[in-house]
């Protein structure tokens, strides 16, 4: 007859392995994107935080560009660890949403996929960044990510980092906030 240490022992061996299982899972998606969180922040996650100006606005449908003139498209992108706020006014659409987005920066191009507010649309996309431009391109949900940027079917956006103006001269020695 068996102790009854030995009966729970062969009773919680399952659940161990369950445990094991989904952690290594868990694991193996942090490895491969970059979803924000403290443990997994690559540099291009770092390059993307703060504050973005839109400068280029193009569709591209049957690779025929369609660019929005500049008196017809303004918007900022403010992003923050893995969520951006985007207030975007393209003709006459307007948005002001937040999202969330998640970087697959060793894909060749580098990848991202962008979650809508509704918390179920994903879109996907390829991007390139350096210290002050932003270039993406994405398409709508359901189709295949693209391969090139100002190409096929696709939205190609540029964004350059927003510079706040200098602080006016006033001759006294600024103070940190209480």
């Amino acid at each position: 007859m068996l102790s009854t240490s030995t009966k729970t022992q062969r009773m919680m061996q399952p659940i161990w392995l369950v445990c094991l299982g989904m952690s290594g899972v868990y694991f193996y998606g942090l490895a491969r994107a970059d979803d924000g969180s403290r443990d997994n922040i690559h540099g291009d996650l770092i390059l993307m935080q703060g504050k973005w100006n839109l400068v280029d606005f193009v569709y591209y449908r049957d690779n025929l560009a369609q660019r929005i003139p500049k008196a017809q498209r303004r918007g900022t992108r403010i992003v923050n660890g893995n969520r951006y706020r985007l207030k975007l006014t393209i003709g006459m659409q307007q948005v002001d949403d937040d999202y969330s987005f998640r970087l697959y920066p060793k894909e060749k191009p580098k990848a991202f996929d962008v979650t809508l507010p509704d918390g179920q649309t994903v879109i996907k996309g390829i991007y390139e960044i350096n210290a002050d431009t932003l270039r993406r391109a994405y398409v709508q949900e359901g189709q295949p990510r693209p391969t090139q940027f100002q190409a096929g079917d696709q939205t190609y956006q540029v964004w350059k980092r927003a510079i706040d103006p200098p602080l006016k001269q006033t001759g006294k020695t600024p103070q940190p906030d209480a």
